[in-house]
């Protein structure tokens, strides 16, 4: 994250995190580190070294082929395509020294996610499809139309989540990716909610997600590290618009608050597989066969967690 100051944070972060906004956009990796910050560094892995990735060498998807509910009906997942429009969301630099926004590569992996799981049999319902925020008016943002208002940020959250719950999803997966101040930190990392009465499945849900993707890239010669699987209450999280108080959850994922937050309805997790802060990772997940490795990680995680597969321990290093 290139911001030391939590307001800067950009404010469509998933969770609850500014009061104010600057003018520009900046990343949201603070948002995303467990409020025991410097445990979090002192263990910091050495950042990836990716190793470019053939398009011919990403393998048979391996996948599941079921997934498919009791009565035969198509099961239907909810993917969430962090940011888009006016909020990039993290902006990262690559090797070569390109921009690399947030908004566009959470947006061609979740389209790819989707791509698969229809392929195998599966609906799916996306918060976005383009780079815009569905259903915003004029009051959501600031004067000069150029970022959310904090007040703007929760009503596109919940848009998503009624949209989720409207669609009847299974399961949903937001998908975000990282950032920190320092371009060493690398690594994925996956979130859940354990406060809901399906707390339990977001927990498995998370850790399917986390350990399929650590497996997958470290079979494709990533040394990806492994930050693992994060309760959102353990982050470091403020009030937005009129959520007032300690609400500490990612508001995609966390509890209702009554009257003014409808809870989504399903199980879920929010990914961040790689740090656009981290050159030789923003790199890689520029390059359309990282992405589909990312995505085809997705689907693996989703059809087992929909065939009911319990979480899978993690790839020896």
């Amino acid at each position: 994250m290139a911001a030391s100051d939590l307001r800067l944070i950009p404010v469509l972060a998933l969770l609850l995190v500014v009061t104010s906004c600057g003018a520009r956009p900046m990343d949201d990796g603070y948002a995303f580190l467990a409020s025991n910050r410097a445990d979090w560094l002192r263990g910091t892995p050495a950042p990836a070294t990716p190793v470019p990735v053939p398009r011919a060498t990403i393998a048979a998807k391996t996948r599941t082929s079921s997934g498919s509910a009791a009565n035969g009906e198509r099961p239907v997942v909810f993917l969430d395509p962090g940011h888009g429009g006016v909020d990039t969301g993290t902006i990262g630099t690559t090797t070569d020294g390109a921009t690399v926004e947030e908004k566009n590569i959470t947006l061609a992996i979740a389209l790819q996610t989707a791509d698969h799981l229809r392929a195998d049999g599966i609906d799916v319902v996306l918060s976005r499809t383009d780079d815009s925020l569905p259903g915003s008016t004029p009051s959501d943002y600031s004067p000069d139309g150029k970022m959310l208002t904090p007040d703007g940020v929760l009503a596109d959250l919940q848009r998503r989540i009624d949209r989720a719950n409207e669609s009847g999803a299974r399961v949903l997966l937001s998908i975000h990716l990282n950032g920190f101040t320092d371009p060493s930190v690398g690594g994925a990392e996956t979130f859940y909610d354990p406060s809901r009465p399906f707390g339990d499945q977001n927990k498995r849900f998370a850790t399917l997600v986390q350990n399929t993707l650590i497996a997958n890239l470290r079979a494709k010669g990533y040394d990806t590290p492994d930050r693992g699987v994060t309760s959102d209450e353990d982050l470091q999280t403020e009030s937005l618009g009129s959520l007032a108080g300690d609400y500490n959850h990612l508001v995609l994922l966390g509890p209702a608050v009554p009257g003014r937050l409808r809870p989504s309805e399903m199980p879920g997790a929010l990914s961040e597989p790689l740090f656009l802060s981290n050159p030789p990772e923003a790199t890689a997940v520029s390059q359309p066969d990282v992405q589909d490795l990312i995505a085809t990680s997705y689907t693996q995680a989703i059809e087992a967690f929909l065939d009911g597969a319990p979480a899978p321990t993690p790839t020896a290093r």
